[in-house]
């Protein structure tokens, strides 16, 4: 099977980083979202990300620009998007039981060699396929924000993976110029749980009052050379997806992984991040 036609399931963030990295990389792709006004600042987002990026910078030219964006294709309707893809990329919010239902119903409705691809960024892939029948299919491939520019891929392997499947997915997703590390299926891989831990702590030092949120952000960037502190980031990301996902490790992995008290705090106070132009810091 060559894969020539990507579907990509959610049209938010990294849903439309997804499909502008692909489309740019020659595939033909369906962006899909329940909200048509959601999939309309998708692709305008696409197409300013393009010139700014791109054309601006003499990286591509008007054409190509264009060219790039005639291959994305906005479809509110899942079962009609699915038709003529050989792989399938879900990039919804990270919630286990809509992700369960998403695949259950990809199963059900699509070709049996079509692969299912999740973007999830924490959530087991075997938790996710749990629904599935056909779980052979089923492979984690883990994007990083902005898709476009961050040179890493998870590719995510469950029990139920096929080595065929892995090869497909592994191939596919380094003909988008992205170096691929392959990581066996585990409550946030690597690096979620990784960069979960550090900003979780940054977060509890701030709590106690040992230092500023700027002072913890400036430490780390000079100390590690870091580009962002892990305060900054957990704005950057969304201080409510740091906090879901403490709550998904410390359910599987013990209580060590439990969000700080604070990150709880400003979830219900919705001071989310940049998203809310109010986290830690002011937007």
């Amino acid at each position: 099977m060559s894969i020539k036609n990507v579907c990509i399931i959610g049209a938010g963030v990294m849903g439309s980083g997804i499909a502008q990295l692909v489309s740019f990389h020659g595939y033909n792709v369906e962006l899909v979202d329940l909200d048509e006004e959601t999939l309309n600042i998708a692709k305008k987002s696409i197409e300013m990300n393009l010139q700014k990026f791109f054309v601006e910078k003499n990286k591509i030219t008007d054409e190509e620009k264009e060219n790039i964006l005639e291959r994305i294709h906005l479809n509110t309707e899942i079962n009609e998007a699915v038709i003529n893809a050989q792989m399938i990329i879900e990039a919804v919010f990270e919630d286990l039981s809509l992700k369960q239902k998403l695949f259950s119903k990809l199963d059900r409705i699509c070709n049996g060699d079509v692969i299912l691809a999740s973007n999830t960024s924490s959530l087991c892939i075997a938790d996710i396929a749990i629904k599935s029948i056909n779980k052979g299919r089923i492979v984690g491939i883990h994007f990083f924000n902005p898709a476009p520019v961050m040179k890493l891929i998870e590719l995510i392997k469950c029990e139920h993976t096929t080595e065929d499947t892995l090869i497909k997915s592994k191939n596919f997703s380094e003909s988008l110029n992205k170096t691929v590390v392959t990581i066996k299926d585990s409550p946030g891989f690597v690096t979620s749980r990784l960069i979960y831990v550090l900003c979780n702590e940054a977060i509890n030092l701030l709590s106690k009052g040992i230092a500023s949120a700027k002072d913890i952000d400036t430490a780390c960037k000079l100390a590690f050379n870091f580009p962002m502190g892990p305060i900054e980031l957990s704005d950057l990301v969304g201080n409510d997806i740091y906090y879901h996902i403490g709550e998904y490790l410390s359910s599987k992995l013990g209580d060590e992984y439990h969000p700080s008290s604070l990150l709880k705090e400003m979830v219900e106070e919705d001071l989310l991040g940049r998203k809310t132009k109010k986290g830690f810091y002011e937007y």
